[in-house]
């Protein structure tokens, strides 16, 4: 079996892009039957990234190993028994960025975002995602193109269509190497990791925020190093992907990030607060943990900072903006810093002095329905 999937380089500062250092783009190669990884394979070369691989497959007999590149639109076609009889040889490849060479070819493909893919013998059939195209290529005829075979008609996309193409298209960014959605997730969520980035200085890593809401919750980032959230689109395609955007594209990210809208969690029973939730909402609400004195409901954000306790030895600051707790069920770990695992942490271990919520007073029983009551959200 093959995964593809992203190598993060989040333990060094995001200060460049060359060579991978903050991002590979990889595909792991899995014995099914040994329950064995055999090992994993960057998609790059040395000056050429290929962001966001997508759809893997096997031709008949293990030929030939496909892998699409959603970020940046493209094919790679790799000689399977090749690849493997490397593998075998090598210690650890996942560094290499030679490793295919005289492997694969990388084709380009006509349609963007290439997100699915089926073959039948010598020939694949892909699925362009922000395109509406379906391309097929031979892949026994040398030097042969893809051919768009059917496209359906949408006109020119909306704002928030483009803006969705364009958080996805590591196309833009320098060399190739990610795009918005390598950190933030295809839909703009979070991959769960602490990045150094250059918005606020070096060596004071900070764990992802989910961009749900991020225009309506200012400001950005966690110590609010930008005043908006409009600031951090264009800070961020700047000094995260290294590019020099145009305004009316930033424009279009920001129409796409306002376009969001929460997911209900699926801690809702029929859609509705189970009991131990309802329980924990009663907490929540209570003048005696005063949560919603920070978190009152809606954006459950009064958007305002303050020491909560959390400063750790590499932050420069004691104040963290107030975070909403929408979607709180799938942005773990939690804290500016990704300090606790689990809500349950946040509220107790995490929490000491009562500095965010008096929860020290809270019996086991009741933590729990805090807890229920959070991931509801």
């Amino acid at each position: 079996a093959a995964v593809a999937h992203i190598l993060a380089k989040y333990y060094l500062p995001a200060t460049q892009l060359d060579r991978g250092w903050m991002a590979t783009n990889a595909v792991t190669l899995i014995d099914v039957a040994a329950r064995r990884r055999l090992g994993s394979v960057l998609l790059d070369e040395i000056d050429r990234g290929a962001a966001n691989p997508w759809a893997v497959a096997w031709t008949a007999g293990g030929r030939r190993l496909l892998v699409t590149h959603a970020g940046t639109h493209e094919l790679s076609v790799i000689d399977a028994p090749g690849l493997l009889a490397r593998l075998a040889a090598a210690q650890d490849p996942s560094d290499d960025l030679k490793f295919l060479l005289g492997l694969r070819k990388r084709i380009p493909l006509k349609g963007n975002g290439p997100r699915a893919m089926a073959v039948h013998g010598e020939r694949v059939w892909v699925a362009g995602y922000f395109s509406n195209t379906v391309e097929t290529l031979p892949l026994d005829a040398g030097h042969a193109q893809p051919r768009v075979i059917a496209q359906l008609p949408s006109g020119s996309p909306s704002a928030v269509r483009r803006g969705e193409m364009l958080f996805n298209d590591g196309s833009i960014c320098f060399q190739g190497w990610q795009s918005c959605a390598t950190c933030h997730s295809p839909d703009g969520r979070v991959d769960g990791l602490n990045w150094d980035l250059l918005n606020d200085g070096i060596g004071n890593p900070k764990n992802s925020k989910s961009l749900l809401l991020s225009h309506r919750t200012p400001p950005a980032m966690s110590q609010g190093v930008r005043e908006s959230a409009e600031m951090a689109v264009r800070s961020g395609l700047r000094v995260i992907l290294f590019t020099r955007a145009a305004e009316e594209d930033a424009a279009a990210i920001d129409q796409y990030l306002k376009s969001l809208r929460p997911l209900p969690s699926p801690a809702l029973a029929g859609g509705k607060l189970s009991a131990a939730a309802q329980r924990g909402r009663a907490l929540f609400m209570s003048p005696q943990t005063q949560c919603a004195s920070c978190h009152p409901p809606g954006l459950y954000t009064d958007l305002k900072a303050y020491d909560v306790g959390t400063r750790a030895a590499t932050d420069s600051v004691s104040e963290f903006d107030t975070p909403t707790l929408v979607e709180l069920w799938r942005t773990a770990p939690y804290l500016h810093d990704g300090s606790a695992a689990t809500l349950r942490e946040v509220l107790t271990t995490s929490n000491r002095g009562d500095k965010h919520g008096r929860t020290s007073h809270l019996t086991p029983a009741q933590i729990e329905d805090l807890v229920e009551f959070l991931r509801s959200l």
